[in-house]
């Protein structure tokens, strides 16, 4: 897998975007907690990277869902 798909600004940018084209459907928090889901069972399911990736991974999904959720507060 591409690391810059993993960086933690992407995936601020990812969240936003996933945001905005569910706004009709879902909640902020709803649309945050459904792609949070979706990166990390992508990331677990990885095989290929080793354990250390996925934990920078994780923390960088973790970092991204934070910065977006504390916005708009």
């Amino acid at each position: 897998m591409n690391e810059q798909l993993f960086t933690t600004d992407r995936l601020v940018v990812n969240f936003k975007e996933y945001i905005r084209q569910n706004e009709t459907y879902m909640t902020k928090t709803q649309a945050l907690n459904a792609y949070y889901k979706v990166v990390s069972g992508s990331i677990l399911a990885d095989r290929i990277a080793k354990n250390a990736d996925l934990i920078t991974r994780m923390r960088h999904l973790e970092e991204a869902y934070q910065k977006v959720a504390q916005e708009g507060r």
